[in-house]
């Protein structure tokens, strides 16, 4: 792997050498590779759905992961990388791009960097090929546009290059994964990865996934809110530990109307804080790193609807999926509600039903459009009553599947189906809906 290692470092940064080289190669005028490549929606959604797919905390007994990787998929994450390294604001780098060949046994790796205009030329285009000896990829060639380099002048250029990128979060998380392979495989249009994590690693790929899924207007959002809901946990008298989601809920929305940002995205960073606090399954530092660290809640607090505390974590939850219902972000927080919703193991529960479908409303009123969204934050700013938002549900009505059979038969049976319309009913008669 140590080939493959250094051989990407080049690819990296090997335009920093340009200074020197400019002597010896003749850069060219036009590019191999299409440059200003933007990540397509689609793409974006693939490697969100790879870093929810592999998220390394759901290993059980074996820090070993194997990841498979299609061409399109391997493509995508250079893009990203590209992405990366064009906001590592080098004066003279105006733009690259990276693209990968996967093959039996061997890998065409190269890519076209867009430099400052000069007298050798506009751009510097690289293409390099290895082969899969073993569990090893032994590099078979590397050119600088027509020039063949030999490895006695490459290699000064590599160890330069690895020094330079040393303190680049994002090259040392490529060195940590790359040492942290221990087996691979190449065939056409696949590449298998076996790889062992260790914590440094993890951590870095966890504050990777973080920065990919939330951009920086949300990060800064959700620092707010955090804060926000800290000062208001924290202000809870010694003597109460049980506190409504209207306690919590009133004030952040409050908030949100005295800030001047979209009304849209202060919802989704509300509603996505609420769940952090609600699910400890998802923690707060998967969303702000490190940060978190500063708005610390001093004791726990029971949050209830109903004095029961499920039904604030099921409307909540929903809400939140709802409100990125066009973001990958929803795939995230699904994942964390189906682990809480396994781990209470209360059966099947129409109050369960009642406050997700509630949720899934609050949710898509929330984002629905800029009037919309702050009618809703007015509503929450100004709620006196859990009544306004939730029916009385009554006690946990949790039964098991062969009680559901016994009472309903099957979800298609009009005794269901009867059911499931009172609740909606009940629902649309809520003056949260009726008012909105």
């Amino acid at each position: 792997m140590k080939f493959f290692s250094y051989t990407l470092s080049l690819f990296i940064l090997l335009v920093l050498s340009l200074p020197l080289l400019g002597l010896f190669i003749a850069l060219e005028e036009t590019s191999t590779y299409p440059l200003n490549r933007q990540l397509s929606l689609e793409q974006i959604s693939s490697i969100e759905d790879m870093l929810i797919e592999y998220d390394p905390r759901y290993l059980f007994n074996n820090s070993d992961q194997f990841i498979e990787l299609n061409e399109a998929e391997s493509n995508a994450l250079l893009i990203y990388f590209s992405q990366q390294l064009n906001n590592y604001n080098f004066d003279w780098l105006t733009d690259n791009t990276l693209s990968i060949e996967l093959m039996p046994g061997s890998a065409k790796l190269g890519g076209s960097f867009a430099i400052k205009p000069n007298l050798f030329g506009r751009y510097l285009n690289v293409e390099t090929s290895f082969e899969q000896v073993r569990n090893n990829l032994i590099l078979q060639d590397l050119r600088l546009g027509d020039l063949k380099i030999p490895s006695f002048i490459l290699r000064p250029f590599l160890n330069y290059s690895q020094q330079v990128l040393a303190d680049n979060d994002n090259y040392r998380l490529l060195n940590l994964m790359l040492a942290s392979i221990r087996q691979f495989e190449i065939k056409e249009n696949y590449l298998g990865l076996t790889i062992n994590w260790t914590t440094e690693n993890f951590d870095l790929v966890r504050e990777q996934a973080r920065r990919l899924l939330i951009d920086e207007t949300t990060h800064n959002q959700l620092i707010t809110f955090q804060n926000h809901l800290t000062a208001i946990l924290n202000e809870v008298p010694e003597d109460i530990r049980s506190i409504s989601l209207n306690a919590l809920i009133a004030p952040l929305f409050s908030l949100a109307m005295e800030t001047e940002g979209d009304p849209v995205e202060e919802n989704q960073a509300i509603l996505l804080i609420l769940s952090s606090f609600l699910l400890a399954e998802l923690e707060i530092e998967d969303l702000v790193g490190t940060e978190a660290a500063a708005a610390t809640i001093s004791r726990p607090l029971r949050v209830t609807l109903e004095a029961r505390d499920d039904l604030p974590r099921h409307m909540i939850a929903s809400a939140a999926i709802a409100a990125y219902a066009d973001n990958d972000m929803a795939n995230m927080l699904s994942i964390y509600k189906e682990v809480h919703d396994s781990r209470s193991n209360s059966g099947f529960s129409f109050s369960d039903i009642t406050a997700n479908q509630i949720g899934t409303r609050i949710g898509e009123l929330a984002t629905e459009d800029q009037n919309t969204a702050l009618q809703l934050q007015r509503f929450f700013a100004e709620v006196a009553l859990e009544s306004e938002y939730i029916p009385l549900v009554g006690r946990a009505d949790g039964i098991s599947e062969a009680e559901f059979i016994a009472q309903y038969g099957s979800r298609s049976s009009d005794t269901y189906l009867n059911r499931l319309e009172m609740i909606e009913d009940s629902i649309e008669q809520l003056p949260i809906f009726q008012s909105l």
